[in-house]
Parts: C-alpha cells; sequence; structure tokens
C-alpha cells in the first residue's frame, strides 16, 4: 500500500492525523448529539420538577386557604339577602358610632362586588368627630374579627373653624360568604 512508501516519521504523523479526524468525526457524529441530548432531557426533567414544585406549592396553599375558608364560613349567615345583609351592616356601623360618640353625617352603600366564594358590600360613611372618638371607631369597626367588616379607605381631614373636631370619609367593606 502507498502508505509503504513513507518514512517512519511520515507514518508516524500520518497515523496522528488520521487518528485526530477519527476523534473529532466521532466527536460531532457521535458525542456531541448525544451531549446535546442529554441536556435536552436534563433541561425537560427539571422544568417538570419545577412544575411539580409549583404545583406542591399551590396545593399547600389551597389547603391552608380553604381551612381558614372553613374558619370563617362559619361565621356568615347563611340564606340572607344582599338588602338584609346591607342593611345589617349599616347597623352595624351605626350601632358602632352611637357607642363610640361619634356623628355619622352620611352612610350609604355604594357596591357590590361579586366573586364566585364571596360577596363584598361596599359602604361610604362620613362622619364627625375627634381623634379619639375616630379611633375607637375605627377599632370597634374591625374588631372583633369574625364579623369580616374592614376599613378599606379612610381621610381624616380638619373641620373648618373648630378646634380638636375632624371630619372623616370611611369606605368600609363586610364579605358574605357564599
Amino acid at each position: 500500500m502507498f502508505i509503504n512508501n513513507f518514512s517512519k516519521r511520515e507514518r508516524y504523523l500520518a497515523l496522528i492525523t488520521i487518528s485526530i479526524i477519527s476523534i473529532g468525526a466521532s466527536y460531532v457524529l457521535i458525542v456531541a448529539p448525544l451531549a446535546s441530548r442529554w441536556k435536552n432531557l436534563n433541561n425537560q426533567a427539571q422544568s417538570k420538577i419545577d412544575l411539580l414544585e409549583n404545583d406542591s406549592k399551590i396545593l399547600t396553599n389551597q389547603k391552608m386557604i380553604e381551612s381558614e375558608y372553613a374558619k370563617l364560613s362559619k361565621y356568615a349567615k347563611p340564606a340572607q339577602s344582599e338588602e338584609q345583609a346591607i342593611a345589617d351592616t349599616l347597623a352595624y356601623i351605626e350601632n358602632v358610632s352611637r357607642n363610640d360618640a361619634c356623628l355619622i353625617t352620611n352612610i350609604k352603600p355604594i357596591d357590590i362586588k361579586r366573586e364566585p366564594s364571596y360577596k363584598e358590600i361596599l359602604i361610604d360613611v362620613s362622619a364627625e368627630a375627634t381623634i379619639e372618638q375616630f379611633s375607637k371607631f375605627l377599632y370597634d369597626i374591625e374588631n372583633p374579627r369574625d364579623n369580616l367588616i374592614n376599613v378599606k379607605r379612610f381621610t381624616i381631614s380638619a373641620k373648618s373653624g373648630q378646634t380638636g373636631a375632624l371630619k372623616g370619609t370611611f369606605i368600609i367593606s363586610k364579605v358574605l360568604l357564599n
């Protein structure tokens, strides 16, 4: 064969060249595709693991939410109409304001937000009182927590012409569980 015509050094260089070419070809044709396939499978497996971890966190939160819902649902009055719930909430707010010497100048329901598992009644309240009376009023409205009433927003400003007297407007929400 023609390789016998080469000198020993040329045969050695030819053998090294053929070895390098065969190693490169086997890397390009065998190792690189297998490595990329392996990396792709690892990425897919990691994405599935991440999805499972995320779903597990959501499932854990779902159980906590359901347990909180079960705790709070015992405070909901079943089969109460929206009008009756609004009337009861308005009466509750007026009763608290009377007990705290907070003068309500205007009170009206403004909206009912309907969600799949609950309804939220929003009530706009305008009142006049001192800072101590307002703080007691706000505290008494939200406590005890089992009545599911929250003060969403409040604004207090000085009443013109009188020192110590304040005007306040409040957005109060009452949650009704279905």
